[in-house]
């Protein structure tokens, strides 16, 4: 063998050896193809970092008031970078396509089925959470920006609205009065590439609520801070804090709805695996 070729043969190997010791299941975590990455940022109530969305059912002064818009900045990057179309565009470069879903948070008190005595993993088991898809109730728009720089496209940037569309009364069925909740937001961007269409999602809270309430006084509702006269004659709504001194979005809407006379769901557990602790 020519000597000359002796040291890159070793390093070779030696590359193939230690190639041979990695573990498949962190081999699996390197990928390489196109990513899509979205990030939301609630804008209602930045300090709790949540949505508010407010269906005036409350009593009081202030408590018929309401606020049905919950907002979100909202930024798609693909591989790392915002990235621009055509306004008007439906073939690729064309914007992402805006999916979301929101499912109510209920508590729910864990009983044994009086039948069979089962469905209660253990005495710990008193509450437990169910999720409900109240995605009907909701609409998410998107709002693109368009930067100086370049006059017909809009980029990636912007800001997502999500307006309640669900029932406002309790005169309609299902009544308002039960999607009083802390909500889970999911927003998923798909975007093609080519002949590729690649997927990124990112997750928020929506917190919908009877009324606005100030510090701890729940069973009233609480005038707006500051009440605007939109050009069609409307008001605007708006509170310095609609959630006073709570901090939970569930623990309000838990309090507001029992005010409503709603009392906890029962129900039973059959199959949910237990997670392990380590």
């Amino acid at each position: 063998m020519n000597h000359k070729f002796i040291p890159a043969v070793s390093a070779l190997l030696i590359v193939g050896m230690l190639l041979s010791l990695v573990p498949l299941s962190y081999a699996q975590t390197f990928s390489i193809g196109p990513s899509l990455s979205v990030v939301t940022v609630p804008e209602d109530n930045q300090f709790l970092k949540t949505g508010v969305i407010i269906l005036g059912l409350g009593t009081g002064t202030g408590g018929s008031d309401y606020n049905l818009l919950a907002q979100y900045k909202l930024v798609v990057t693909y591989n790392g970078q915002p990235f621009l179309w055509q306004v008007g565009a439906t073939t690729p470069p064309a914007p992402p396509t805006i999916v979301c879903a929101v499912f109510e948070k209920d508590k729910v008190n864990v009983v044994p089925d009086p039948k069979t005595g089962d469905g209660k993993q253990g005495s710990w088991e008193n509450l437990m959470t169910s999720l409900v898809d109240v995605s009907t109730n909701f609409i998410c728009k998107p709002r693109w920006t368009q930067p100086d720089s370049a006059t017909g496209w809009l980029e990636s940037v912007g800001v997502l609205d999500v307006y309640y569309v669900g029932p406002m009364t309790d005169t309609v069925a299902p009544m308002a009065k039960y999607f009083i909740a802390d909500n889970i937001l999911l927003v998923t961007a798909l975007y093609t590439a080519g002949t590729t269409t690649i997927f990124g999602s990112d997750i928020q809270d929506v917190c919908v609520l009877g009324w606005a309430v100030t510090g701890t006084t729940v069973g009233t509702g609480v005038a707006p801070t500051y009440i605007i006269t939109k050009p069609d004659g409307s008001q605007h709504w708006m509170w310095a804090n609609p959630m006073g001194s709570f901090v939970s979005c569930e623990a309000l809407a838990l309090a507001q709805r029992d005010v409503l006379g709603i009392p906890l769901q029962t129900g039973q557990d059959y199959s949910t695996p237990l997670a392990v602790i380590t």
